[in-house]
């Protein structure tokens, strides 16, 4: 029987083909985005709903920012190592 080598396939191989120094920045460069993203003021509204709706949404926008903006360049920083281990 003629065995075929087994060839890996999705996004984790993908992610993990990308060079090690690659993941560093692109870490570097989601947090100083997600950063200003979170450090933004973010006005009180008025007493309309549209205001209201508005408020809450960049709430939400400012909360997400202010986690990601360290998960994501730690899950990056993990990639490195994972990358520069496959190296």
């Amino acid at each position: 029987m003629d065995k075929k080598a087994r060839t890996e396939k999705g996004f984790g191989v993908f992610l993990l083909a990308i060079p090690w120094p690659w993941h560093i920045g692109m870490g570097a460069v989601a947090y100083f985005i997600l950063h200003v993203l979170a450090a933004k003021e973010v006005p009180l509204p008025n007493q309309t709903p549209e205001e209201v709706a508005l408020y809450t949404h960049r709430v939400v926008w400012k909360t997400a920012a202010s986690i990601f903006q360290y998960l994501i360049p730690a899950a990056m920083g993990l990639l490195a190592i994972f990358s520069f281990r496959r190296a």
